[in-house]
């Protein structure tokens, strides 16, 4: 499996049209039990291996941070709530997705296979990252579902619209979109810095924190709310150009277009948060006060 990873860290200048991780990756009883459920679905039965590995895999680090991160900030971690600590292992591995799929998706822009076809087009390489994307997704409803009163209606709304999104995007269907949309995830390691800079006071030091919110509120309005309505708009013209294809399903391009506006209007509403916190701290840096700084946690 190290070798398919190389051979992705080694092409990245370029496109990948296959599917360096398919020799590497075969679950016991994944034949078995699981792949005749999917059998209709080709391209989720061609990946149902390594998607069963994306959602054991996360889960993984999500038990490993369970046991080491105690045993590294043993003074801290014994303080915290249950929801703070459920949440820093949620973030933990929130992180490690964020980078990796980042990485994942940078051979799929100037593909010409995609580009020539932006609704349609699909190669074995679009359908593992879209598949990894999906796994993620689906561990986070998961953990969502099972955690919900500690993390709110919001969090599982946003979950299960992103894993129905990349459900769709395996029949296969707009994988052109998948790393464009997975571009939102830039937002992410910023994110996760920030909770555990204001959880672990002595982390960072206090510029590198102001710096990182400082990128954190910029990338998440030029590529979550900017980039993400003009290439939303983008998609939704090649719905209309191509809505007459046979292979064009317009159930599939309605879910689609209501789960992206679904989570525009998360992404807006996370926004404003971030900016309430960024007046908050400004505010208390003119000032030379503390007055606001529990409006500095609401992220």
């Amino acid at each position: 499996m190290s070798d398919g990873i190389i051979e992705v860290l080694s092409a990245l200048k370029g496109p990948i049209h296959h599917n360096p991780l398919a020799p590497y990756i075969n679950l016991p009883l994944v034949d078995e039990y699981i792949k005749p459920l999917v059998q209709s679905h080709e391209c989720i039965s061609r990946n149902i291996h390594f998607l069963i590995f994306i959602i054991l895999f996360y889960q993984i680090i999500f038990i490993s941070s369970s046991i080491i991160s105690p045993l590294i900030f043993s003074n801290t971690f014994k303080d915290l709530s249950k929801k703070t600590r459920l949440d820093f292992h949620i973030r933990i591995v929130s992180l490690v997705q964020s980078i990796l799929i980042l990485i994942a998706i940078i051979p799929l822009f100037n593909d010409p296979i995609m580009e020539n076809d932006r609704v349609f087009g699909h190669t074995p390489y679009s359908e593992l990252v879209t598949s990894a994307a999906l796994g993620y997704f689906v561990w986070d409803s998961i953990m969502s579902l099972i955690f919900v009163k500690y993390f709110g209606i919001q969090f599982l709304i946003h979950g299960l619209v992103s894993s129905l999104v990349f459900y769709i995007g395996m029949t296969p269907f707009i994988q052109y979109y998948a790393g464009i949309f997975i571009l939102f995830e830039l937002s992410t390691p910023f994110l996760n810095l920030r909770w555990f800079g204001l959880k672990f006071p002595k982390l960072f030091p206090e510029t590198f924190n102001l710096i990182n919110n400082a990128i954190l509120i910029l990338i998440f309005f030029f590529v979550r709310i900017c980039y993400g309505w003009f290439q939303a708009f983008k998609l939704f013209n090649d719905f209309y150009s191509s809505y007459q294809d046979e292979r064009f399903i317009t159930l599939y391009a309605i879910i689609v277009a209501f789960c992206y506006n679904v989570l525009g209007v998360l992404n807006f509403w996370w926004f404003y948060r971030m900016a309430k916190v960024a007046f908050a701290i400004i505010s208390d840096m003119i000032s030379g006060t503390n007055n606001h700084d529990e409006n500095k946690k609401d992220i």
